[in-house]
């Protein structure tokens, strides 16, 4: 059984809440050939400082070779810990950054920086008094405004984070990705038309920001206009083509159309951009199943259940699986498994009881089959379309 995909707050929510990183005249980052391992004096300072189409390991480089021959420079410290941040590495990102913001307290674009790099370790009330501080150096900001916002959804303070990104548009109208944070929040909390109302102001003034078409999509579909819905997650994806989370969201609309070919092309893709989610190799095994790719649906579930071990979906759909391969016996298994865990499972109820069925065991089949139909009175015609009666 496919389950619902849980949004991930830490993550900015199903889809996807952006921050944004911060870029000064210091730090604007584009790629350029490999650097040379020991730049001159001038080519360091002109990787580190300069405001030219520089590349992170240039910039890296150049603010090393800068800090070796002073390591009391605030600015290369500052423009380096926000590389080491970009590439994963916090704890020399923090290093950088505290040294740069001792050094200098009042260069507001460090402690917007580091706020980012506590973000990024879900440390939301660290990142919250940074951005804060940037803030009062620089009240008129917007980029900061926009960031504390993000930080206060990852609290669950709706409240501060729609005060922080109405703030953020009243000194920005034309800033796109504050309108698509707070329509994000609306629809987070049930406000359609308000986040319907964002998103598209934020599609208007960046037609090619796709994860606004992904979170409009949305919106669309929950409002039943399934058509606009699909046609705004193509939108996405073509913009976004490793958006793993609208890739995962279209294929769960094409699966819950029975278009299962459809399906399975889009949870290959979101795996193909990111196979750390347990739920998309559930998903892709109960279409694999569906579609009698039995073999690979039995990997894609042991892997979900690898990732996720004792999820009842998930043996739900390989007990389907195993029921579609005649094994009669691993079936009836992973639906008890199942059912203990979550025992008005309709979809487990049906499928044990045409496994007991199978077995000869008529009086177990009719319970197992009549609960089901108590539960879900189409259950029947759902297992059809699996191909199994």
């Amino acid at each position: 059984m496919v389950s619902a995909r849980l949004s991930m707050k830490y993550n900015h929510e199903v889809g996807i809440r952006a921050g944004l990183c911060a870029i000064g005249t210091a730090l604007i980052l584009l790629a350029l050939p490999a650097a040379a391992q020991s730049p001159s004096p001038a080519q360091a300072r002109q990787w580190c400082f300069g405001t030219d189409k520089v590349g992170d390991d240039r910039r890296l480089a150049g603010c090393s070779a800068v800090l070796q021959a002073n390591p009391s420079n605030a600015l290369a410290l500052a423009n380096r810990g926000e590389i080491f941040r970009r590439k994963g590495d916090a704890e020399r990102a923090l290093a950088d950054l505290n040294r740069a913001i001792d050094l200098d307290p009042n260069d507001a674009i460090a402690w917007y920086n580091r706020g980012i790099a506590y973000d990024d370790l879900g440390d939301r009330d660290h990142a919250i008094a940074d951005y804060t501080r940037a803030i009062r150096l620089k009240p008129n900001d917007a980029l900061y405004y926009n960031n504390r916002g993000n930080s206060y959804i990852g609290k669950n303070d709706y409240a501060r984070a729609l005060a922080d990104y109405d703030q953020a548009i009243k000194l920005d109208r034309t800033f796109a990705l504050a309108y698509f944070n707070r329509g994000t929040a609306y629809r987070e909390h049930g406000e359609a038309d308000r986040a319907l109302a964002d998103l598209d102001m934020a599609i208007k003034l960046d037609p090619n920001y796709g994860p606004a078409y992904g979170n409009r999509a949305r919106i669309f579909r929950d409002k039943g206009e399934r058509a606009r819905a699909l046609a705004d997650f193509g939108k996405s994806l073509q913009l976004t083509p490793n958006n793993d989370r609208d890739a995962y969201a279209r294929a769960s609309m094409y699966f819950d159309d029975h278009d299962y070919a459809r399906a399975l092309e889009d949870y290959d893709r979101a795996i193909k951009a990111n196979a750390s989610y347990a739920g998309v190799f559930n998903a892709r095994c109960m279409t694999r199943a569906i579609l009698g790719q039995l073999q690979e649906a039995l990997a894609d579930c042991e892997q979900s259940l690898r990732m996720r071990p004792g999820d009842p979906y998930t043996l739900d759909s390989r007990a389907l699986t195993y029921l579609k391969l005649g094994n009669l016996d691993a079936a009836i298994a992973d639906y008890d498994t199942a059912l203990s865990a979550k025992p008005e499972l309709d979809s487990a109820l049906y499928g044990r009881g045409l496994a007991k069925r199978r077995t000869g065991d008529a009086d177990g089949a009719e319970r197992d089959i009549a609960a089901a139909r108590a539960v879900n009175a189409g259950i029947a015609d759902v297992f059809a379309r699996y191909g199994v009666q």
